[in-house]
């Protein structure tokens, strides 16, 4: 029987969970039906699908691993292979009343996505959810944290999927992890168990404990305003989506020399300021956002989490989307050459030491009610330009639908497929009111920079 334990930063996402916060990740990923199906063979295509997949007793990393003890109460925990998996449990199928909106799907997706992973089963689930209108259906898949991070997840669920139209698909647990171009731990780099140097602690020390001042030039924990959103979480969710054209994000970049997160970042603070101007609610300070940013070296294609945080300005206290757009660059580049600063062994304990106390507290029950480091997360997970498809269904688009923290209850996640940057928006029920508004909002902000750039 084969062990694993689990890196440090892999098991942080198992001790947070909490009854709460469930800790996973996931992807929705819609379809359009084969052209060449009549109505008929509509009705039974997914169908078929499930009970193909349903049939695969093949199961890879990190499909089949299962934690040796069902608790996140551990330092470093334990995984085991496992060769037998209750597929009906891990597969499931579901089905709107036709036609079934972006709404209804939205609820549907934050009803599956509020349940924790069961710990005593391999961590992951799919469903697919039929019933949506203009011929599709939906593949949603779920992840525990503690095995993936957003891009190796996404590595893993978009690279299972073939190339051809013609070719039959292999169920997600069956296809190795080299198909999908992921490597498997075996292939990390020995430094992965390595403890720091005495220098990259003080460094890492250095840079975390200036988060803790008024600066300037760099956002920090002092620079966020406290508002009508931050606060304690409950244990039910809201997910809204959204997906626009990358040109359009590419046109503004190259228009004002300014990277395409600046841009996602600028549009969500448009959408959160009409929000919260709406609601009588706009702070005098710009909110504030994490945003993870990969570790990883160039080529590296290992499964697990390489991440860190650099947190930036929204610019919601600017009406002129332009003015914000600069106001978000010099924020998020003072954030980058900081973190660029760092030796490449100091930018774990960075991360751990600029956000311990809050994730201190989240794992010993804390409720968020206090001071937050941050407002919001903002995450940008790469995607790719390869066409895909499910047995002749071709892949529309891939929303990612991440997790909210107690003290944090909104997350904006986007990745790209084709020519779409799609976005998934997950929310605390009781805190964020019509997350479908902020949803559509994006959009809105778009247009308004469009409007100010050209």
């Amino acid at each position: 029987m084969t062990l694993r334990k689990m890196p440090l930063i892999d098991a942080a996402s198992l001790q947070l969970e909490g009854k709460n916060m469930p800790m996973h990740v996931a992807a929705l990923l819609t379809f359009s039906y084969p052209p060449s199906l009549d109505d008929s063979g509509r009705k039974t295509f997914v169908n078929d699908i499930v009970q193909r997949w349903r049939a695969e007793t093949r199961i890879v990393y990190p499909w089949n691993q299962l934690l040796t003890r069902p608790t996140r109460r551990q330092l470093r925990p334990e995984t085991r292979e496992i060769y037998d998996v209750d597929l009906e449990y891990h597969l499931r199928q579901w089905s709107l009343p036709l036609p079934g909106d972006e709404k209804q799907l939205g609820q549907v997706i934050a009803w599956i996505h509020e349940h924790a992973m069961d710990l005593d089963k391999p961590l992951w689930e799919c469903h697919f959810i039929e019933g949506l209108a203009n011929g599709r259906f939906a593949l949603y898949v779920k992840i525990h944290h503690a095995l993936v991070d957003g891009i190796s997840g996404t590595r893993l669920v978009i690279g299972s999927l073939p190339t051809e139209l013609e070719t039959l698909s292999t169920p997600l647990w069956a296809c190795s992890p080299e198909s999908t171009g992921s490597a498997t731990p075996v292939d990390q780099a020995p430094s992965d168990n390595a403890l720091p140097s005495f220098q990259d602690l003080k460094a890492a020390f250095k840079a975390s404990f200036k988060l803790r001042r008024k600066d300037d030039d760099l956002v920090t924990f002092r620079s966020t305003p406290d508002t009508v959103l931050n606060g304690p979480i409950g244990p039910h969710r809201r997910v809204a989506t959204q997906h626009v054209e990358l040109e359009r994000l590419k046109r503004i970049a190259r228009a004002s020399e300014a990277t395409i997160n600046d841009v996602v970042m600028t549009m969500v603070g448009g959408a959160l300021r009409d929000y919260l101007v709406e609601a009588n609610a706009l702070p005098e300070e710009s909110l504030t956002a994490a945003v993870p940013v990969s570790t990883r070296k160039p080529g590296d294609t290992t499964i697990g989490n390489q991440v860190s945080l650099i947190f930036g300005s929204l610019g919601t206290n600017i009406a002129d989307p332009a003015l914000r757009l600069e106001y978000v660059k010099r924020s998020t580049r003072a954030a980058k050459a900081q973190l660029q600063g760092l030796p490449p062994g100091a930018l774990t304990p960075y991360s751990l030491f600029s956000t311990g106390p809050f994730l201190s507290s989240l794992i010993l029950g804390g409720s968020g009610s206090g001071k937050q480091l941050f407002n919001t997360t903002v995450s940008n997970v790469p995607g790719q330009r390869e066409s895909r498809y499910l047995d002749g269904a071709k892949l529309q688009h891939v929303y990612p639908v991440s997790l909210i923290m107690p003290g944090i209850p909104l997350n904006f996640t986007c990745t790209s497929q084709g020519d779409f940057l799609n976005f998934g928006l997950v929310a605390c029920r009781d805190r964020v009111p019509h997350v479908q508004k902020l949803a559509v909002g994006l959009k809105g902000a778009l247009e308004e920079l469009e409007g100010y750039i050209e």
